[in-house]
């Protein structure tokens, strides 16, 4: 195609437009060997969809992004860092400053605010691919610029730190109103969109490595939950090894410890969970240089006396330890040391 040069003077700007275009498209090289260009990922969308039907973001575990039943997150880590820190803050904006400081710390080069829009480029152009839209609509209706920052556009129910999230909530009302079957129900499927830990392939920056603390310490705390559901379901020869497995992980965890041994009584073996308790106190006296609480010293105490109530299984193990409590009298609540010697 060849063009009129003395007429562009008298061209309009839309009329330039449209003859840059053609002149585009018509120098666009042919395949090589006769093969057709390679189909794009998915066909473009019609107005009336929603962009994020299609989309599971997963960070409960390395992050996913799935699309298909297959896992389009990308592989460069500064991505993977950014994709994590927006879907921690899903559709909430986060400053561009907080970015920077994720993505380099406290060594931002002087170019980092440019580099980091070069990156929001590059997720931009993933998610127009994977979805079939134009980088105009994705940064529209996906991946919006902001005062100051940006937000990424998710929808809550196929985001799984919200599902875990309201699956906790549920099980831990459930578990205080005494419905114990759903609390270990709900709580059961809350452990099982786990993956894996939290994991990140690079250094993760400050808020990133909170976040992933804030997610382990809910899911240890579901995981004990879900086990003492378990306990007033009198599943306690059940969960022996579990929890023996939890106070190999966590030794100085008074709480799990206190099930072992409600659960070792429970299960007619009363002098394993006396063993249980004089090693607990020997790595607390030896570790921390102090005794083990009140609540598993009045458990100790019971079960050297063998109180009925410790097969009591309408009573959450708090709920148990706080009984014993209650019941020891005023002069035997100095350290049960004088017991066991």
């Amino acid at each position: 195609m060849t063009a009129n040069l003395a007429g562009l003077g008298v061209m309009s700007r839309a009329e330039k437009l449209s003859l840059l275009a053609a002149l585009l498209e018509a120098s666009e090289p042919e395949p090589e060997f006769g093969l057709r260009p390679e189909a794009p990922v998915v066909s473009p969308r019609t107005s009336r969809e929603n962009p994020l039907a299609g989309l599971r973001f997963e960070l409960l575990g390395p992050l996913v992004i799935r699309h298909g039943g297959v896992d389009v997150a990308p592989s460069a880590p500064k991505l993977r860092l950014i994709l994590s820190t927006l879907l921690f803050h899903a559709n909430q904006p986060v400053g561009a400053s907080l970015l920077v400081r994720e993505l380099w710390s406290g060594g931002a080069p002087r170019t980092a605010h440019a580099t980091l829009q070069t990156y929001m480029f590059k997720l931009r152009k993933l998610f127009r691919d994977v979805l079939g839209m134009s980088v105009e609509d994705v940064t529209r209706d996906v991946l919006l610029t902001c005062s100051g920052g940006y937000t990424l556009r998710v929808d809550p129910r196929r985001l799984d730190i919200v599902e875990f999230d309201e699956l906790v909530t549920a099980g831990t009302a459930a578990m205080h109103a005494g419905d114990y079957e759903k609390a270990g129900d709900d709580l059961r499927r809350s452990l099982a969109l786990w993956r894996g830990n939290v994991l990140h392939q690079g250094q993760w920056g400050p808020q990133l490595r909170a976040q992933a603390a804030r997610l382990e310490e809910r899911r240890f705390y579901a995981h004990t939950t879900r086990v003492d559901a378990d306990l007033c379901l009198g599943r306690h020869r059940e969960t022996i090894s579990e929890l023996a497995s939890l106070v190999v992980e966590h030794p100085l965890h008074e709480s799990a410890h206190a099930m072992l041994m409600i659960a070792l009584h429970r299960s007619g073996r009363s002098s394993a969970a006396l063993e249980v308790y004089m090693r607990f106190r020997q790595r607390m006296m030896g570790e921390l240089g102090i005794e083990p609480s009140e609540r598993i010293q009045a458990l100790h105490v019971a079960l050297l006396s063998t109180d009925p109530v410790l097969m009591d299984r309408s009573l959450t193990s708090d709920m148990l330890l706080d009984a014993l409590v209650r019941r020891r009298p005023a002069g035997r609540k100095a350290s049960s040391a004088a017991v066991t010697g």
